[in-house]
Parts: structure tokens; sequence; C-alpha cells
């Protein structure tokens, strides 16, 4: 091999590297920002859950509400004080 294609070789090599080094910080960067995008997703997905959660005890409480309710106005028909 002679000195100028000893030289090219060690050339195509070098950029062969900072090519493989680009990739690897754009692969490590990609990583970053979809690490992130998921852990706002959690955070949204706990928040939406915690507000169902927080509905359906709402909604049991009106329920259980309405419920006593009904059940006080039909003791104070039976006992005729609503007659």
């Amino acid at each position: 091999m002679t000195p100028e294609q000893e030289n090219l070789l060690f050339q195509n090599i070098g950029q062969i590297q900072a090519g493989q080094t680009a990739i690897l910080k754009q692969i490590s960067s990609l990583k970053e920002d979809i690490n992130a995008r998921v852990d706002k997703l959690e955070d949204r997905v706990s928040t939406v859950e915690q507000q169902v959660s927080n509905n359906r005890v709402k909604m049991a409480s009106v329920g259980g509400a309405a419920g006593l309710a009904v059940a006080l106005v039909a003791e104070a028909l039976k006992q005729g004080v609503l007659s």
C-alpha cells in the first residue's frame, strides 16, 4: 500500500468514526426527547385517573344522598308526615 493510499484509508476511517459519533449523539438526543414525552404522558394519565376517581366519589356521594332522601321521603309518607 502506498503512503497516499494509507493516508486516504485513515481519512476514511476518521470520517466513518465521526459519522458514527454523530449518529450516536442524535440517537441519544431522540431517546431523551422520547423519555421526556413519555414522562409528560404519564403525568397526564395520572391526572386523568385522579379526576376520574374524584368524579366517581362525587357521583357515589350524590347517589347515596339521593337514595337517602328518597328513603326519608318514603318513610315520612308512611308515617303520614307529608300527607
